[in-house]
């Protein structure tokens, strides 16, 4: 991420569940806030290791109004024996939003809800304003079909 730490990046990450489309920081960092709630959703309620899942969002700003959509294709790599039991997600994210597209990428330990928990996720690209974008961000599923999720963006 250049001479952005990755403790420098975590630590910038505000606590608000929501927030704005995008905050720019300094040259070529951007701070994008937003929740994402889900539309449209094929996991099952317990799927088996190895299933491909897809959710489609609905991208929202601080005051609840539209700012775009997205999609989280998943794939099943682990289920944990746990009650209730957990996954392991291998996911990927596109979240369209005015200016462009930001591509993310993850592997999470999935127990949604789970408010308070934010899982990493790699920056990988973009389209637009966001051609250039890497860095890295994170989602945490604060209710089963809400997710608040902050990235930094760097695009210089």
């Amino acid at each position: 991420m250049g001479d952005l730490s990755r403790r420098a990046a975590m630590l910038g990450m505000p606590l608000a569940a929501a927030g704005t489309v995008a905050a720019t920081t300094s040259a070529g960092l951007a701070v994008v806030e937003f929740t994402a709630v889900r539309a449209k959703n094929t996991l099952p309620l317990s799927p088996p290791l190895g299933a491909p899942f897809i959710i489609y969002l609905a991208l929202r700003d601080a005051t609840g109004a539209s700012i775009g959509d997205g999609s989280f294709f998943g794939m099943v790599v682990d289920v944990t024996v746990d009650i209730p039991p957990k996954i392991v997600v291998s996911a990927k994210a596109i979240f369209r939003l005015p200016t462009g597209e930001v591509h993310a990428s993850s592997m999470q330990l999935w127990k949604v809800p789970e408010g308070g928990v934010k899982h990493p996720m790699a920056i990988v690209g973009g389209t637009g304003a966001y051609a250039s974008a890497r860095g890295e961000g994170t989602i945490e599923h604060i209710t089963a079909d809400m997710s608040a999720v902050t990235l930094r963006v760097v695009t210089d």
